[in-house]
């Protein structure tokens, strides 16, 4: 039977073959070591058609995922933050204005250009440094038509500006460390067809992945509006300083009469609190906001000096006839960063600092918190395979949080009751304000009776060059000062310490002023003399007649503008 099996086999070779649609061909005993042959059917030609765009059409597709983050940007601020709804109206237009130049830009580059040179895949928040004096450079980024991500930010903002809106800059800072408004890793958000037909580069340039400097957002405000400045002909109005300045104060927990001292401090210089020129803007106090909180940390060093040497108002009516006390103030900050964090106000946003040691003193929630905030952040949800490995993934369980960006409604208006943020700054606010200390005040006549000189506020006045010249107390007001309007310790000291520089060159030509008007007075007043002593009796009946008939202005030489008491 196994041979049967065997030999039928062998008889039925040929046909099954055939009947596979193959050609049996036989082989000639003479034929040694040829073969026989073969013929292969040629595949059609296929066109390979890239679902990645390239050139002119990737490039038009990134501007519109742009102005899609843009767009939701917008609609956070006017349904979250309860901004009006003129916002994106604004904001709307400033974009059109600039999405015109840059096609404009685009008819000039080839439609095999893929990689053209008006956005930047670098990360802009990546650099550490600070607005530092530097020479104005004719090819700097503020002179290039460059998109970059914190643009978006500083375009929201503008908007905000035009409105007259009291939002600070670092508002927005907040905001975007916080993962409230659309920021970091920004390209999740966009739809899955338009990411699937967008270039590496230009998926990198909508994917921010650090934290975000408060300096690099000030100085991209400051470089946009200018931008628009110099080639729309556009002007931005000042800022609505008055509501931020009275923000700024009940945020740092001070005295309300500090707001009449900043008011007169900036009249002084005749400060507009606007955006200054392109020429002087690489100094930090051509910034607005950091000018006004400079005067607000000045008047507060005049009136509520750091150190604890007594001095002594001239009548209990003064703005520093209570001064705060330091000790009080710096705990009552401490309680209030430590229930922002307790009620989720503050700390969004530093999972991207946390290290490998930080998770070895991390609590259970802590740990929790954090892979949601991963899995969030870094896990893909939109249906696609994600990109970390399956095998790491089954390790840990997903789908505990939701991945959409559902940020706690916050209204604008801190002043609102119940609001938790509100509750704090007023909890804050009660504590230092009652523990203001009186200083007993010293008249002049009693003064002159002690024959000693006493010690006035504002005297034995602290400059400080740098952030480690500052003592513990100044250091903790000035770090607190530096959040509320989104700059750096360093940057913030530098623009204090400028203004103060022109206030003391004010004063300056002011003495000078007075000296020159005094001598000019002495000197008239002794030539007068030896006229009158040359003049005969009758001429000078005459000439006395005239000056009672003549109209005399004098000013009083002995007014203290610079004394803000």
């Amino acid at each position: 039977m196994a041979s049967f099996g065997i030999l039928f086999l062998m008889n039925n070779k040929n046909g099954l073959l055939q009947s596979k649609g193959y050609n049996q061909i036989e082989e000639d005993e003479d034929a040694f070591g040829t073969q026989g042959r073969k013929s292969r059917k040629k595949a059609e030609a296929q066109e390979k058609v890239s679902r990645v765009y390239s050139g002119r059409k990737a490039f038009e597709l990134f501007l519109q995922a742009y102005q899609y983050v843009l767009w939701k940007q917008c609609h956070w601020l006017i349904n979250n933050r309860g901004l009006p709804a003129e916002l994106e109206t604004v904001v709307r237009d400033l974009w059109a204005t600039r999405y015109q130049s840059l096609k404009s830009m685009m008819e000039y580059s080839s439609d095999n250009d893929s990689n053209p040179t008006v956005f930047s895949s670098t990360s802009e928040v990546e650099s550490d440094t600070t607005m530092k004096e530097e020479k104005s450079s004719k090819e700097t980024s503020a002179s290039k038509d460059v998109l970059r991500m914190v643009d978006t930010l500083a375009l929201c903002y503008m908007g905000m500006l035009l409105l007259r809106l009291p939002v600070s800059v670092g508002e927005v800072h907040r905001w975007a460390t916080g993962e409230e408004i659309l920021f970091f890793r920004a390209v999740r958000f966009i739809p899955r067809e338009m990411r699937n037909r967008l270039p590496g580069h230009y998926l990198g340039a909508l994917d921010t992945r650090s934290v975000l400097k408060p300096d690099v957002l000030q100085k991209a405000v400051l470089e946009l509006i200018l931008k628009y400045n110099r080639e729309y002909g556009m002007t931005f109005p000042a800022l609505n300083h008055q509501l931020l300045l009275f923000r700024y104060i009940e945020e740092l927990a001070m005295p309300l009469e500090l707001y009449p001292a900043v008011t007169r401090l900036s009249n002084l210089l005749d400060i507009r609190f606007k955006f200054g020129s392109s020429e002087n803007r690489h100094r930090i106090t051509s910034l607005p906001e950091a000018e006004l909180i400079s005067f607000v940390i000045i008047a507060a060093k005049l009136s509520h000096p750091f150190d604890d040497r007594p001095r002594h108002p001239t009548t209990s009516s003064e703005a520093a006839a209570l001064t705060v006390d330091w000790n009080v103030w710096g705990r009552a900050q401490q309680d209030y960063e430590a229930r922002a964090k307790d009620e989720g106000r503050s700390g969004k946003g530093d999972e991207i600092k946390i290290e490998e040691q930080d998770v070895f003193g991390m609590t259970g929630d802590e740990l929790d918190n954090y892979l949601d905030w991963y899995e969030r952040t870094w896990i893909s949800d939109t249906g696609e395979e994600p990109k970390a490995s399956k095998q790491l993934l089954d390790m840990f369980p997903t789908g505990r949080v939701d991945h959409g960006m559902k940020p706690k409604e916050i209204r604008l208006d801190t002043t609102t009751e119940g609001s938790q943020e509100h509750g704090a700054i007023t909890h804050k606010l009660k504590h230092v304000q009652g523990a203001l200390r009186p200083s007993r005040a010293v008249s002049k006549e009693d003064e002159l009776e002690i024959k000693k000189p006493t010690r006035r506020p504002g005297s034995v006045y602290k400059h400080y060059r740098t952030e480690d010249d500052l003592p513990s107390h100044a250091r903790a007001f000035y770090e607190a000062a530096a959040a509320v309007v989104g700059l750096s310790l360093t940057s913030l000291v530098r623009a204090v310490f400028q203004t103060e520089c022109k206030l003391h060159a004010w004063a300056h030509r002011q003495r000078k002023q007075e000296a020159i008007a005094a001598i000019v007075e002495t000197g008239q007043m002794l030539e007068d003399g030896q006229n009158e002593e040359a003049q005969p009796e009758n001429e000078m009946e005459d000439e006395e007649g005239e000056e009672e008939d003549r109209e005399v202005y004098s000013a009083d030489e002995n007014q203290d503008i610079y004394n803000i008491r």
